[in-house]
């Protein structure tokens, strides 16, 4: 199991108004290195990325209305989420590509809010927040299935009010947490 969570650097912290710090193709690059050791190892394995589901990567699932405010915002108002969108969209590519057993989750907002392990996974972009440490959880439980999922690119959200069920929405069952490692 290979779990790949980075995200762009900006001058600021969480500002990427701010001047981008770390390479323009950082997730492509990861990729690359992963499916490369991956597909060099003997024992095959599982790859769960973090993509985004608001800078590009999942405009083919977007509405009319949030996929122009969402080109608009990465376009005119904030560049540099439009250069982080083409490297998340040229890592899935590789990703697709590669043959390996893959996940590239997409949040659409990440928060930094508390853990309630409400996860909602969906074909459909919704423009609802998660936090980060429901992300993370969501990665855990993703990670110790065994099975696989029809979604290789769900868009992740906060689930309302209710913990996904498996079956009912494509991702692992959300009743209890993962156990600790």
């Amino acid at each position: 199991m290979v779990v790949a969570a980075v995200g762009p650097n900006f001058a600021t912290r969480h500002n990427a108004r701010t001047t981008m710090t770390s390479p323009p193709d950082l997730h492509q690059r990861l990729g690359r290195a992963l499916i490369t050791a991956m597909q060099g190892s003997a024992a095959p394995a599982r790859l769960i990325t973090v993509s985004t589901a608001s800078m590009g990567p999942a405009d083919g699932v977007m509405g009319a209305g949030p996929r122009l405010l969402f080109r608009f915002l990465r376009t005119v108002l904030v560049p540099n989420l439009g250069r982080v969108g083409q490297d998340l969209r040229a890592m899935e590519e590789e990703l697709a590509a590669s043959g390996l057993d893959w996940y590239a989750l997409r949040p659409v907002k990440l928060t930094d809010g508390p853990l309630t392990r409400h996860v909602q996974a969906s074909e459909r972009v919704t423009i609802k927040s998660i936090s980060r440490a429901d992300v993370a959880w969501h990665i855990l439980t993703l990670a110790e299935d065994p099975a696989s999922h029809p979604w290789r690119t769900p868009v992740i959200t906060t689930g309302a009010g209710r913990k996904s069920r498996s079956g009912q929405d494509g991702s692992p069952s959300r009743q209890q947490a993962p156990a600790a490692r």
